[in-house]
């Protein structure tokens, strides 16, 4: 991973990134709840596919689309979208994002949910999702590029603004735009064009709607950056790991106390698809990415025959909530407040290996962290 100058912008680098993954996936997960937990909309959708991997009918599996969700309404109609944390002013950056939202205008096939074979709608509309501070601007750019001839869709692509305000997602169609819903061969509970066009609706959920979806489904089909995947793997995955003998030491709550766990990359895999029984994710590439960082820092050793060992502790303490075992029913587990903590000792760690052993002041207070090849281990006594 690149090494900040500083300690704390090591920190909020790592906070920054885990902050912009959680909130792509809570947009996702908005957009999930629409399609599968509104009794009036569920009913009348085939699939709602979170980890789209989507083809031309002709096409082959290298030549894959994966955009943030993929909604097949029916076999005459689907929905893309494609979620971003911004989009580039600058005018050649523009049109390049712009043309690569141009792979999604193609007959493609979606997942049809219980059927078994795929289906490629009659239309889809594609739905560019991005936050409220440029949307405006940006719909006032691509119109004048679609008037002068110089960006053109089959499809339509419509605009949508975000914004989280009072407690609420609130996702809002772009005014100005001259695209519309190509949805009028669907039910009218699931047409957008009525609720978001002709009536000038907006989609308003809150983060407690999102609560269940989020707990099972904690990533979305971006490449999520390590310190995310460290998080997930700290709070739900890791425990589970443990032999007996260190449970028992986990229930003790000592920050300090390292329990090794020695694991594969395939071994986590199969620990996650135990644990979450759902096909999701891109675990291989994901979890080494996550550990080749903890190795990087400390946190983590790499040994012989792909194995490493994971200098894993229960750091509940320091969040400050009760130190009981992860269970699938206790939700989110505090991730953020799990993220400043690892954080820290991430950026401890690279700090540790340049010889750098002094932290500033402004730095969040932690308890120190060995980093030798070999942790300082309790002795049986203090056992």
């Amino acid at each position: 991973m690149a090494e900040p100058q500083t300690f704390s912008e090591c920190v909020d680098k790592l906070l920054d990134d885990f902050k912009l993954y959680d909130k792509t996936v809570d947009l996702v997960s908005c957009w999930e709840f629409l399609y599968t937990k509104v009794a009036s909309v569920r009913d009348k959708v085939l699939h709602f596919d979170r980890f789209p991997r989507l083809i031309s009918p002709e096409g082959n599996e290298r030549d894959r689309k994966t955009p943030d969700f993929a909604v097949l309404v029916s076999d005459r109609y689907g929905i893309i979208g494609d979620v971003k944390s911004g989009f580039p002013l600058e005018e050649v950056a523009f049109q390049r994002h712009l043309e690569r939202l141009k792979k999604y205008d193609q007959p493609l096939s979606f997942k049809s949910g219980k059927k078994s074979e795929p289906i490629s709608p009659t239309t889809h509309d594609i739905l560019l999702i991005i936050p409220f501070r440029d949307a405006q601007e940006i719909v006032v750019r691509i119109e004048d590029l679609r008037s002068k001839g110089k960006v053109k869709f089959e499809r339509n692509l419509l605009v949508f603004e975000w914004v989280y305000e009072s407690d609420e997602y609130i996702f809002r169609k772009v005014a100005g735009q001259t695209a519309d819903f190509s949805d009028s061969c669907v039910p009218e509970e699931v047409r957008l064009s009525k609720q978001l066009t002709s009536l000038g609706r907006s989609l308003k959920i809150s983060p407690d709607h999102i609560k269940l979806i989020k707990a099972t489904w904690q990533f979305c089909n971006d490449e999520p950056k390590p310190i995310y995947t460290i998080v997930f793997l700290w709070t739900k995955i890791l425990y589970h790991l443990l032999n007996e003998r260190q449970r028992e030491l986990w229930r003790r709550k000592n920050p300090q106390k390292e329990l090794p766990i020695d694991v594969t990359v395939q071994q986590l895999v199969d620990k996650i698809s135990e644990l979450y029984p759902i096909a999701w994710g891109h675990w291989t590439d994901w979890i080494t990415s996550a550990l080749d960082t903890l190795v990087t820092t400390g946190l983590a050793a790499r040994i012989p025959d792909g194995h490493y060992v994971i200098r894993y502790r229960n750091l509940t303490r320091e969040v400050g909530e009760p130190g009981s075992p992860p269970l699938a029913t206790r939700g989110a587990h505090h991730p953020a407040e799990y993220a400043k903590i690892l954080a820290t000792y991430i950026c401890k760690g690279l700090r540790h290996k340049k010889g750098e052993t002094e932290c500033p002041d402004e730095a969040p207070a932690q308890p120190d962290l060995p980093f030798g090849p070999t942790a300082p281990q309790e002795s049986a006594a203090d056992e």
